[in-house]
């Protein structure tokens, strides 16, 4: 399959409608007492795009809350960047480490993913 028609397949499967601001925390494997609060920008079954106002280190491994639940999914970082130069904002990304689960599910069992019927 080319790449341009795997990138398709893949945004096409992405939801970018939440309900609050920092509606996710992360909260490092190594250090549970941390919670990182993150704003959902994007999200698939197997990912999630948000910004943070702390970088964070690619390759991180971390326990993902979504609203009010503590969801048992490890995730890791994939990226971490600067976004649009403004200072202590990051654009970054995580996906899924383990075999089963739901990401988008996940959000939308949570409340805080609008569903298709909301938006028109």
């Amino acid at each position: 399959m080319p790449f341009a028609k795997k990138l398709l397949i893949r945004t096409e499967d992405r939801e970018n409608y939440f309900h609050g601001e920092f509606s996710c925390t992360l909260i490092p494997i190594d250090s549970p007492d941390v919670e990182i609060p993150i704003r959902p920008l994007d999200v698939s079954a197997r990912g999630m795009g948000f910004l943070a106002s702390k970088e964070l280190q690619n390759g991180g491994y971390f326990y993902l809350k979504i609203g009010e639940t503590l969801s048992q999914l490890r995730v890791e970082l994939a990226y971490c960047s600067n976004y649009l130069g403004i200072d202590n904002l990051f654009r970054c990304g995580l996906f899924l480490r383990e075999e089963f689960g739901d990401l988008k599910l996940q959000c939308a069992k949570a409340g805080i993913l609008e569903t298709e019927e909301a938006q028109i």
